[in-house]
């Protein structure tokens, strides 16, 4: 049935042990790894920046701090003053409008729900409107230099015949 000598310790899947025999833990417990004088630092915490940072290409100031995990960060702070101010403006409608007291709380709540809301949008809104401008700007790049080609190559002469 089976290829290999009686006397291999190696079977078809592996070695040949008994069943009540215990394989010795290769890394031992007592073995510190030694670093080398250095010690690892501990992990940073989960919005607090650090850490490895992507490498390439990006712009600079306080849209490039809009990205990776400060990014969350500016969503929440954006959040919390859309909260506040919703609530403000809210309790203000409230008053503007007259209503009871016990309507005003109501009122201010749903308020500063929707300027969550409308806070949360703002960074994503943001990143957004950046690209599009980017886009833009390489889009006018490629315009000029499509019509570079068009003179470089002489096909100019269409444009004497529109006027």
């Amino acid at each position: 049935m089976s290829d290999y000598p009686s006397s291999s310790p190696w079977g078809p899947h592996g070695p040949q042990v008994s069943p009540q025999s215990v394989t010795p833990n290769p890394t031992a417990p007592s073995s510190v790894p030694d670093f080398g004088g250095f010690a690892p630092a501990p992990a940073s915490a989960p919005f607090g920046g650090g850490g490895v940072r992507p490498s390439g290409g990006g712009g600079g100031g306080a849209i490039a701090a809009m990205s990776g995990p400060r990014f969350g960060r500016w969503v929440l702070n954006f959040a919390l003053l859309g909260t506040g101010l919703g609530a403000i403006a809210g309790g203000l409608a409230g008053l503007g409008l007259h209503l009871p007291g016990a309507a005003l709380g109501g009122l201010a709540l749903r308020w500063a729900i929707a300027g969550a809301a409308v806070g949360a949008s703002v960074p994503p809104a943001v990143r957004s409107i950046v690209t599009l401008i980017r886009a833009a700007g390489w889009g006018l790049v490629t315009l000029v230099l499509w019509w570079i080609a068009i003179a470089a190559s002489g096909q100019l002469g269409w444009l004497q015949r529109l006027r």
